[in-house]
C-alpha cells in the first residue's frame, strides 16, 4: 500500500467513525434518556463544546482522539471493546452497502 493509499484508508476511518458516533449519540443528545444541548452533553463528558461541533461537522475530517471516545463511552457506559465491537459492524455494512 502506498503512503497515498494509506493516507486515504485513514482519512475513510475517520470520516466513518465520526458518523457512527453522530449517529449513535449525538443525534440527539441525550443524558439518561433525556435530550440536552450540545453544551451541557460536552460538560457531562467533560470535553470542550468544541470537540462536538467538529464531530458533527461532516465536511472536516476530525481525528478523535481515544480520550475523546472514552470520555463519551463512559457517559453513554458503554465498556470501550462494545463500542469497537459495534463500530467494526457499522464499517462493515457500510462497506456492504457500496
Amino acid at each position: 500500500m502506498t503512503k497515498k493509499e494509506e493516507k486515504i484508508r485513514v482519512i475513510e476511518l475517520n470520516k466513518d467513525l465520526n458518523q457512527f458516533i453522530r449517529e449513535k449519540f449525538l443525534s440527539p443528545y441525550k443524558i439518561n434518556g433525556k435530550a440536552v444541548m450540545q453544551k451541557d452533553y460536552a460538560k457531562a463528558c467533560d470535553l470542550s463544546n468544541s470537540i462536538f461541533t467538529k464531530i458533527n461537522d461532516s465536511s472536516k475530517n476530525y481525528n478523535i482522539p481515544l480520550s475523546t471516545i472514552y470520555s463519551i463511552t463512559e457517559l453513554e457506559k458503554i465498556p470501550l471493546d462494545k463500542f469497537f465491537k459495534e463500530f467494526l459492524k457499522y464499517r462493515s455494512n457500510k462497506n456492504i452497502e457500496k
